[in-house]
């Protein structure tokens, strides 16, 4: 007998890498996430052949927020709001860098990752070695001058974005 979304618990999962820390729960996960995007392709795919102007992307690198219930949740810049308007930017042409505050390890909530969405994956993979060995963000504010060359920048979603910006009082200064 097949199981339903009824049957799943609603109890968080424990991380084990981290005391007190957890992960959503089965029951949340088959609600809350999906296997792929609705994603139907890039409209403007190559639209942009200069190669001067890029992105900058500033990712988290906080992996638990500590909740007012003294529990840790596992977290990170939600991998769909992150990866599918990147895949969009660098399909029509633009170059990405990634910086995170402290220029660690950017961390994805990859228990939400659409592991079934070749759009999304194949950006990921793309974004790995910047998303393992970010820029530190303060030496690229320190570096910043008329002629540079990020036209915009980019603040992924997911929890992780709102509570490593937010802790960070000098988030942007050397």
């Amino acid at each position: 007998m097949a199981q339903t979304a009824d049957d799943l618990s609603k109890a968080p999962t424990p991380d084990q890498a981290e005391d007190n820390a957890f992960f959503p729960s089965p029951y949340s996960l088959s609600q809350y996430t999906s296997a792929r995007t609705d994603f139907a392709g890039v409209e403007h795919a190559g639209a942009y052949t200069e190669g001067r102007w890029k992105v900058l992307m500033i990712a988290t690198e906080e992996r638990y927020v500590l909740c007012q219930n003294g529990k840790m949740f596992s977290t990170g810049n939600h991998p769909v709001e992150t990866l599918l308007p990147l895949h969009h930017l660098m399909q029509t042409g633009f170059d990405v860098d990634v910086a995170t505050i402290c220029g660690y390890p950017a961390k994805l909530e990859l228990w939400a990752m659409p592991h079934d969405d070749r759009a999304v994956l194949s950006t990921y993979e793309a974004l790995k070695p910047k998303l393992k060995q970010p820029l530190k963000l303060s030496e690229v504010v320190a570096d910043l001058h008329a002629s540079s060359d990020y036209l915009a920048v980019f603040i992924p979603g997911g929890h992780g974005a709102w509570w490593g910006c937010r802790a960070a009082k000098r988030w942007a200064r050397p």
